[in-house]
């Protein structure tokens, strides 16, 4: 029964070929961007899979009781607690920041070799908790003894070559650098490093480094004052990740005891404030990623919530997709009578029309499996070639999971785009069936109605979702931040000295000013201080920024009142200049008014020289508007060179900066971006944003508009022989496409009636996050309705116009 089903199935694809295609192509296009997200999902949930012990591992986290986002980091002096006082505890691990900087290793011909290295301080548990693999050293003994570091493979290569690194030496200058930032600090000499391990290319693991460092090195490093002490330090909990390894027979909910237990006893009893709001938490290690979004994260991931969204809208495109087949399948009900008539008085239950029905739609689905996959490569590359993806590193292989997962949800698909016509077709009363009486739905909103009506209130609401995500991204590409990023360059300094660079580059042809920051505004950054006048007690929240004296002239920020911090043999100096905000907030009607008064500033009495006008400080899509903002001088935290350059032949300045910057540095390479990319790269994410909404529409359109077609087809061809009987009585031809089209204009009118409202509210709410809006109003409702009822015309009218147009002798010959 089972091939029988088969080739009646192919028969009856092959017969309808007009319905088959247009279910195979809706269905795969669906289904395309479901395997896409299975695919990112296996690669995410693959991410510490490879460790013995995953179930029993946990991060302890952190969760401030004023916000419900977790933090990844916790006080150092945790781990030793949870591993001394724990019973349910095997192990523990953790990782402190603080190692980043330059590696030097000089061969045996004097020849040096240099590579930049971030990683991280650990105990040797780590490799008792952890599986990392090592493709040289010992695990047991690679982190028992101060200075020693276990390097990743791609270090060795840069700094060995084809030698055997371990037990060889490395000069260590460490520079402050981190994983979330480019910035560095003075180059502070740490001596020689003996090289114990080598690991393997690193499995896909929440944890990126370059080196582990054994942690019994902090204690050199804390008699030199290398490195800030935190040993016993509960209220810094910014700089320690830690991992425990229950015993087996311990699981979550004693580890929530345990951790509630250790928040009462050294949180909130502590004397501190800060330690009092604070709770801990923990994640299972194999939900880390992807997991819930966490501040101090070890990497960048697309948290689970996105997942949430992204598998939502795909599901409804998904579910689109089974509507048309539905949709078609029970259309065709009628055309199809005889046969279940005439096999119900031939003995077939009603379970064997059910197995046939649902067979058919197995095979409708397992076709459009084949030209998913088409579809898929392509996605795949598209996806890949996002901007975000150079964070989220993606890599999207296919493997046996994947193809296991495809495979369930091949099957799903096949059972929900099938089950319903199935049912519907098997309780079909054989005498009627035989005369061809049926019922397509009841009343004059049946099932096909409202599938219609469904599908295209979907794709209305992506209309109006993408013109509106478009205009924004218009507005923030033309957005002005109040000042001029034109020929603008922000170099890393990388711990050179300023001054020393500032008068080489002035020396370059091509470049106009020379000056420099602790950071760059504008670029997701902001460090906040407290201003307040000497006889108040109240302060005011304002962003603070070290640049150079000629920082705003350089970015064309306008002076209102007064001038730019003044020379001074200080290397910190105690003037400082304000914006109009901070003016406002202040209490001073006039930038005048405020210059000359001295106030307390993060600790300091500065004195107010100069007053600049308000620009944008803050990333676009945060939806802050920029707040007060002081400018001060301290040279020592200077980050950034910001260089002025000409309009002329730019590719000849840079190449004259380079040169210039490798007579002060051989070592490390020129780093440099233009202003203006930097800007427009913090909008990449709304661009790529924009992108998967905008396929995500065309996708939604586009089915509903081929279940559109696949019904028009239907309806007129029942309708032929009324067409020719109304054509003979004198019909003309926009009569009777009107008579074709009203039902269909009617449920587009419907699916408006129903998105148009959904969409203004949905839309509303976040564009109430946007400093600045797209416009939106009843314009942009008319527009996208517009769109869709067009759409739904030049899908309906050329069938109407086909049959309206066939010769009533012929029409009139129908059955």
């Amino acid at each position: 029964m089972f091939f029988n089903y088969l080739k009646i199935g192919f028969r009856v694809f092959f017969k309808n070929r007009t319905y088959s295609l247009i279910n195979v192509f809706g269905l795969a296009a669906a289904m395309s961007i479901c395997m896409l997200i299975i695919m990112m999902w296996v690669d995410q949930k693959s991410y510490d899979d490879f460790h013995d012990n995953k179930d029993r591992i946990f991060r302890i986290v952190t969760s401030p009781l004023d916000n419900n986002r977790m933090r990844a980091t916790i006080p150092f002096p945790t781990i030793d607690a949870l591993k001394n006082e724990s019973a349910i505890v095997e192990d523990a691990t953790f990782l402190r920041t603080g190692f980043g900087g330059d590696a030097i290793y000089t061969n045996e011909n004097n020849q040096k070799s240099y590579v930049e290295i971030k990683g991280y301080f650990t105990n040797p548990s780590f490799f008792h908790v952890f599986d990392f693999a090592l493709e040289a050293g010992d695990k047991n003994s690679a982190l028992s003894e101060p200075n020693t570091i276990v390097i990743s493979h791609e270090v060795k290569q840069k700094l060995f070559g084809d030698e055997n690194p371990i037990g060889k030496t490395v000069q260590f200058t460490d520079r402050g650098l981190n994983f979330w930032t480019d910035e560095s600090t003075d180059p502070v000499d740490w001596g020689l490093f003996t090289v114990t391990g080598v690991f393997s290319d690193q499995p896909k693991s929440h944890l990126k480094f370059d080196v582990m460092a054994s942690s019994s090195t902090l204690e050199t490093l804390y008699k030199e004052s290398k490195i800030e002490d935190i040993r016993d330090n509960w209220s810094i909990d910014h700089k320690t990740y830690g991992y425990v390894m229950l015993k087996p027979s311990f699981g979550e909910k004693e580890l929530t005891n345990t951790l509630g237990s250790f928040t009462s006893t050294y949180l909130e009893k502590s004397e501190n404030e800060y330690l009092q709001k604070i709770r801990y938490n923990f994640q299972p290690l194999t939900n880390i990623t992807p997991g819930e979004a966490t501040g101090n994260g070890t990497d960048t991931t697309l948290p689970l919530f996105a997942y949430y969204i992204l598998g939502g809208l795909a599901l409804i495109i998904l579910l689109a997709s089974c509507l048309n087949y539905t949709s078609l399948s029970v259309a065709r009900a009628i055309t199809r009578s005889n046969e279940i008539g005439v096999r119900k008085v031939n003995g077939a239950a009603k379970s064997d029309l059910i197995y046939q029905f649902v067979s058919e739609a197995f095979i409708t689905v397992f076709l459009s499996l084949l030209l998913a996959f088409v579809f898929l490569i392509y996605l795949k590359n598209a996806f890949l070639g996002l901007w975000m993806n150079q964070y989220l590193n993606f890599s999207l292989d296919f493997n046996l999971k994947v193809f296991g997962f495809i495979l369930v949800f091949t099957l799903l698909v096949g059972f929900l785009a099938g089950v319903y016509p199935a049912i519907h077709m098997s309780k079909f009363n054989s005498v009627k069936a035989l005369k061809g009486i049926g019922n397509l739905g009841s009343g004059k909103m049946g099932l096909r109605k409202i599938l219609t009506v469904s599908q295209f209130a979907i794709s209305l609401f992506f209309i109006i979702g993408s013109i509106l995500v478009y205009r924004q991204m218009e507005l923030f590409t033309k957005f002005d931040y109040g000042f001029k990023p034109k020929n603008i360059l922000h170099i890393n300094l990388q711990s050179n000295d300023y001054q020393l660079l500032k008068s080489a580059f002035l020396e370059v042809p091509g470049v106009d000013d020379v000056s420099a920051c602790a950071y760059v505004p504008a670029d997701g950054r902001n460090d906040n201080t407290e201003i307040k006048k000497l006889d108040s007690e109240t302060s005011k929240s304002a962003i603070k920024l070290s640049v150079d004296r000629n920082f705003a002239e350089i970015l064309g920020i306008e002076l209102l009142a007064g001038e730019k911090i003044p020379m001074g043999n200080d290397s910190i100096s105690n003037s400082v200049m304000v914006n109009e905000m901070a003016v406002r907030e202040l209490g001073y009607a006039q930038p005048s008014s405020i210059i000359g008064e001295t106030f307390e500033i993060g600790g300091h009495n500065k004195t107010v020289t100069g007053v600049f006008k308000n620009f944008n400080f803050f990333l676009l899509f945060t939806g802050r508007e920029t707040g007060p903002i002081v400018f001060q001088y301290d040279p020592s935290i200077f980050k950034f060179a910001t260089v002025k350059i000409s309009e002329g032949d730019q590719e000849r300045t840079l190449a004259n900066l380079e040169a210039a910057w490798q007579k002060i540095d051989p070592i490390h390479p020129l780093k440099y971006e233009y202003y203006e990319n930097q800007l427009a790269a913090n909008n990449q994410a709304i661009l790529d944003l924009i992108s998967i909404i905008g396929f995500l529409a065309f996708i939604a359109i586009l089915i509903a508009c081929l279940g559109l077609f696949g019904m028009a087809i239907y309806s007129t061809e029942r309708r032929t022989k009324e067409i020719g009987v109304r054509k003979v009585l004198g019909a003309d031809l926009l009569t009777l496409n009107y008579l074709l089209s009203k039902e269909f204009l009617k449920m587009i009118l419907i699916a408006i009636l129903i998105a148009a409202p959904a969409s203004y509210f949905f839309n509303k709410f976040w564009l109430e996050f946007m400093i600045v809006r797209a416009d939106f109003g009843i314009g942009t409702l008319i527009l996208g309705s517009l769109i869709v009822t067009v759409l739904a015309l030049f899908t309906v009218v050329p069938q109407s116009i086909r049959i309206a147009n066939k010769n009533p002798v012929e029409t009139l010959k129908v059955e």
